[in-house]
C-alpha cells in the first residue's frame, strides 16, 4: 500500500541546530569583532623581555665603562666616565630600538595568521554546513519524488478501479444487449428456418406429386400402347391393363371386334 504524504515529509531545516552553523557563526562573529591591527611594544611580552635584557646589558655596559674609566683616572669618577657610561647604555637602547620593526612584523604576522585561521575556520564550517544542507535537500528531494510516485500510484489505482467498474458496467450492458439481440436474431432465424422448412417440404411434396403424376402418365401411356396393340391383334386385354391405360372396357371390346373382323 502506498504511504501517506506526511510519511514522506522530513522535518524543516533548522540552521541553529547544525553544529557547523554554530561554528561558522562564532568564527564570523570573531572576525567581525576583531579589532584592527595595532602594535603596542609595552604590551608585547617578547619585546618587554628583550627590553629588560637590553636594559640590563646597557646598565652593565655603563658600569663597566665607568669602572674602567675611573681606574684610569686613579679611581675618581669624572664627567668623562659618566659620559662614556651613558654612551654605552644608549648604545644598548639603540640596538633595542633597531629591533623594534622586527617585533612589529612578528606581531603583525601573528595577527594575520590568527585572522587567516579564523577565515579558514569560517570557510571550513560554511563548507561543511553547506554539505549538511545539501544532504538534507537531497533527502527532501528524494522524499518528494517518493511522495509523488506514491500519489501517482494511488491515482493510477483509483483510475484503474474506476475504469474497471466502468468496464464491468459496459460489459454487463453490452452483454444484456447482445443477449437481447441474439434472442431476437434466434427467433428470426427459427421463424425463417421454419418457413424455409415448410416451403422445402411443400416443394418436396409438390415434386413428389409431380413425379408420381409423371410416373402415372408414363405408365398410362405405356399401358395404352400395349392395350391398343393387343386390341388391334384381336386379342382380349385384361381389365387391369385397360384401367391403367384409361380405356373403357366396352370401347375396348368394340375395337377388338373391329380389328378381329378385318383379319
Amino acid at each position: 500500500m502506498a504511504k501517506k504524504k506526511d510519511e514522506w515529509t522530513e522535518e524543516p531545516w533548522q540552521p541553529e541546530e547544525n553544529d557547523w552553523y554554530q561554528q561558522a557563526k562564532q568564527s564570523a562573529r570573531a572576525l567581525a569583532e576583531r579589532p584592527a591591527f595595532s602594535y603596542d611594544p609595552g604590551a608585547d611580552p617578547l619585546y618587554r623581555a628583550a627590553r629588560e635584557q637590553y636594559l640590563r646589558q646597557g646598565r652593565r655596559a655603563m658600569e663597566d665603562v665607568m669602572g674602567r674609566t675611573a681606574a684610569l683616572s686613579g679611581g675618581y669618577a669624572s664627567s668623562y666616565a659618566q659620559t662614556q657610561g651613558a654612551q654605552a647604555y644608549e648604545a644598548q637602547l639603540t640596538r633595542l630600538a633597531e629591533l623594534l620593526p622586527d617585533y612589529y612584523e612578528n606581531a603583525r604576522s601573528a595577527y594575520d595568521r590568527e585572522s587567516a585561521a579564523l577565515k579558514d575556520s569560517l570557510s571550513t564550517a560554511l563548507g561543511l554546513y553547506d554539505k549538511d544542507y545539501q544532504a538534507w535537500l537531497d533527502r527532501q528531494s528524494a522524499r518528494e519524488r517518493q511522495a509523488a510516485a506514491a500519489l501517482k500510484q494511488e491515482q493510477w489505482e483509483r483510475d484503474f478501479a474506476r475504469d474497471a467498474e466502468q468496464w464491468e458496467r459496459d460489459f454487463a450492458r453490452d452483454s444484456e444487449q447482445w443477449e437481447r439481440d441474439f434472442a431476437q436474431d434466434q427467433s428470426r432465424w427459427e421463424a425463417e428456418f421454419a418457413r424455409d422448412a415448410e416451403k422445402w417440404a411443400a416443394q418436396q411434396a409438390a415434386s413428389a406429386a409431380g413425379q408420381a403424376h409423371s410416373d402415372a402418365a408414363t405408365e398410362r401411356s405405356y399401358a395404352y400402347r400395349m392395350a391398343m396393340l393387343a386390341l388391334q391383334q384381336g386379342l382380349k386385354v385384361s381389365d387391369a391393363l385397360l384401367n391403367t391405360a384409361g380405356i373403357d372396357k366396352a370401347y375396348a371390346e368394340t375395337i377388338r371386334r373391329y380389328y378381329a373382323a378385318q383379319h
